[in-house]
Parts: structure tokens; C-alpha cells; sequence
């Protein structure tokens, strides 16, 4: 089966807060573009969310994130944030250094 994949472009909105809110002094902020995967001569496609990593001396968070929401997930953590909450994580990851 041939398939056709997009690439989706990064919400600039969600970047522009991040660099505003968040201190990266001591971060290492990574965001990768998400990606749209169409199964040809079919009805049917998967979504790939886009990715942000975050890392410090100590720790590393990778988050995804959907084209068409406002929430956070944190696969490790098997948990759903808000861009509020996320900030305040990363504002806690800069001062652990």
C-alpha cells in the first residue's frame, strides 16, 4: 500500500508563548514539526503530533502536542496539561539545573 505523507507546520502561537513565558537560560528546546499520513486510494490517514523536547543537565521532557488543541500530553507521564501548566514545569526544569 502507497502512502503520501505531509508535514505539518509547528503552531506558531505555541512556540511564540513558550519563548515569551519560559526562561531558557538553562533549556535546551527542541520543536519538531508533526506529520500527516495518508493511506492512498483510501478514505484513511494517521496523524503524527508534533513533538517538543526540552532538556537540561539532569532531565529530559518530551511533549506532544496536536494541530487543533490547546492540551499538552506528556507520554511519560500519561498525563494532559494545559500550555499553562507546561510553562510552569519548564520555569521548575531551568531553576533545577
Amino acid at each position: 500500500m502507497k502512502t503520501t505523507i505531509e508535514t505539518l507546520e509547528f503552531p506558531c502561537e505555541i512556540k511564540k508563548k513558550l519563548k515569551m513565558k519560559v526562561s531558557m537560560g538553562n533549556l535546551k528546546v527542541e520543536f519538531i514539526n508533526g506529520h500527516l499520513i495518508k493511506f492512498n486510494k483510501t478514505n484513511l490517514s494517521v496523524q503524527e503530533p508534533h513533538k517538543i523536547i526540552v532538556s537540561n543537565k539532569k532531565n529530559t521532557l518530551v511533549a506532544l502536542l496536536y494541530d487543533n488543541d490547546d492540551k499538552i500530553y506528556l507520554p511519560n507521564e500519561s498525563a494532559i496539561i494545559s500550555i499553562t501548566k507546561y510553562i510552569s514545569i519548564l520555569n521548575t526544569m531551568n531553576k533545577d539545573c
